[in-house]
């Protein structure tokens, strides 16, 4: 049985991260047909947790964003 993976490279312009952040999340979201509101409000979840971080204080800014394991 072939194990199929895919996979979205994206290459995006930071000077610009809204529109292409936003641009990939559309492209993910072509591949969860159905359960877009789920994927959306997982993310939305993600964000949210990562803005408390940053209110807080405790996130350093240029540090990458830990993936808290939601979702898979």
């Amino acid at each position: 049985m072939p194990n199929i993976t895919h996979i979205l490279r994206a290459e995006i312009d930071l000077s610009q991260p809204v529109p292409e952040i936003c641009g990939v999340i559309a492209h993910v979201l072509q591949a969860w047909p159905g359960r877009e509101r789920e994927v959306l409000s997982k993310l939305r979840e993600a964000i949210d947790d990562y803005l408390k971080v940053l209110e807080k204080g405790e996130g350093e800014r240029g540090k990458p964003l830990r993936e808290s394991g939601r979702g898979k």
